[in-house]
C-alpha cells in the first residue's frame, strides 16, 4: 500500500515595504513642559513650608516681637529717580524741601535743636508729608531717627523744634531728612497674648501706652497712663493742663479720661475704645491732639515705627 503525499504549501516571498503600526500618539507641546516644571516647582516650596505652617496653624509657634535689624543700616528706597541725600552736619546746614528751609542746627548737651522754615510752599507739606529727620556716623550707620511735627506752618512763618538725643553727640556726622510712607516702615512682629489678641508697650518719661491689637494685628483700644511727680516745678501746671484735657476727652464717645491726685503726685489715666471713634470727624482729631493716638485697625508696625522715632522704647 502506498503512502499519501504531503501537500506542502509554496512561500511566496513580497518584496512590499513594511508599513509600521500606530498604536497611540503623543503630542509633545513646548507648553505642556512649563506647566510641569512650575507645578513641581509649588510642590517644593510647599513641602519645605509645610513645617512652619503646620506649626502656626497648630499654634505652636509663638509670633515674637523682633524689629528687622536690617533696619539699622542706612535707608534704601527703590522709587526711580529718588535717591538719599547725606548732609554733612553743621551749626551752619541748610536742607530745603518741598518749599520747607532745615536750619540752625545745633546741640546743647542731649537737646537738639533746629529751625523749620516756610519759604515758598504755599500748601501744609509739614500736614500733608511725614518727614523724618536720620542721625548717622561716618560710616553712614543709623544713629538716631525722629519724627518731625506734624503741625500748620504757614507760608513766611517758622517753628523751633527740640528733641532729645539717646546717641552720643560725637557720633553724628551726617544727616537725612525725607518723606516716609507706611510702605517704607520695616515689618514688625508683637507677642502673641493667651487670648490670641497682641499688645505693645511704649514708654517715655512720665507716660507709659498701651497699644491692644486684635487677632490679625489691628489695632482697637489704647490706653495712656501719665504719673507725674509733686516734686517738679511745673507741677500745678501740669495738674491743671491735665485736668482741662481730660474734661475735653470726655466729651467724646468712646474716650475715658480720670486725673487722680495723690500725696506724691497725680495720675492721668485716658482709654480709647476705637471702634466708637472717628479720627476722620475734624472735631474728634483736634480734641484728640496727640501724634502717639491711631485710629481703629491701624497696623502693628505703624504704631512701634513712628512712637520709636518719638523717643518712646516699645516693647
Amino acid at each position: 500500500m502506498s503512502k499519501k503525499k504531503k501537500e506542502v504549501t509554496p512561500v511566496v516571498l513580497s518584496y512590499q515595504e513594511l508599513m509600521p503600526s500606530v498604536l497611540g500618539r503623543i503630542d509633545s507641546k513646548e507648553k505642556s513642559n512649563w506647566v510641569v516644571i512650575v507645578l513641581f516647582i509649588v510642590l517644593i516650596v510647599f513641602i519645605i513650608a509645610l513645617p512652619t505652617i503646620t506649626s502656626y496653624i497648630k499654634g505652636e509657634k509663638q509670633i515674637t516681637f523682633t524689629p528687622d535689624n536690617s533696619d539699622q543700616k542706612k535707608p534704601t528706597d527703590n522709587t526711580p529717580g529718588h535717591e538719599t541725600i547725606y548732609y554733612d552736619y553743621s551749626d551752619t546746614l541748610e536742607i530745603p524741601i518741598g518749599g520747607l528751609n532745615f536750619k540752625n542746627f545745633d546741640i546743647v548737651r542731649k537737646d537738639f535743636s533746629l529751625m523749620i522754615e516756610n519759604e515758598n510752599e504755599v500748601k501744609n507739606y509739614l500736614v500733608t508729608h511725614a518727614l523724618y529727620m536720620e542721625l548717622y556716623d561716618e560710616e553712614q550707620t543709623l544713629l538716631q531717627r525722629i519724627k518731625l511735627p506734624n503741625e500748620n506752618l504757614s507760608k513766611g512763618n517758622t517753628m523751633d523744634f527740640h528733641f532729645e538725643l539717646n546717641v552720643p553727640t560725637s557720633s553724628i556726622a551726617k544727616i537725612v531728612i525725607e518723606e516716609k510712607k507706611v510702605s517704607d516702615y520695616p515689618a514688625i512682629q508683637l507677642n502673641k497674648e493667651t487670648d490670641g489678641t497682641y499688645m505693645l508697650v511704649c514708654s517715655k518719661s512720665e507716660e507709659t501706652i498701651t497699644y491692644q491689637f486684635d487677632t490679625s494685628g489691628k489695632l482697637y483700644y489704647i490706653m495712656d497712663i501719665v504719673n507725674y511727680s509733686s516734686s517738679k516745678e511745673d507741677y500745678q501746671m501740669k495738674l491743671m493742663d491735665y485736668r482741662q484735657m481730660s474734661s475735653k476727652y470726655n466729651g467724646l464717645d468712646g474716650v475715658t479720661s480720670n486725673i487722680s491726685e495723690v500725696g506724691t503726685g497725680f495720675t492721668s489715666t485716658t482709654t480709647l475704645s476705637l471702634e466708637k471713634i472717628d479720627f476722620e470727624n475734624k472735631n474728634v482729631k483736634n480734641t484728640l491732639d496727640n501724634p502717639a493716638y491711631y485710629g481703629k485697625d491701624t497696623e502693628g508696625k505703624v504704631v512701634y515705627f513712628e512712637l520709636s522715632a518719638m523717643n518712646y522704647q516699645c516693647s
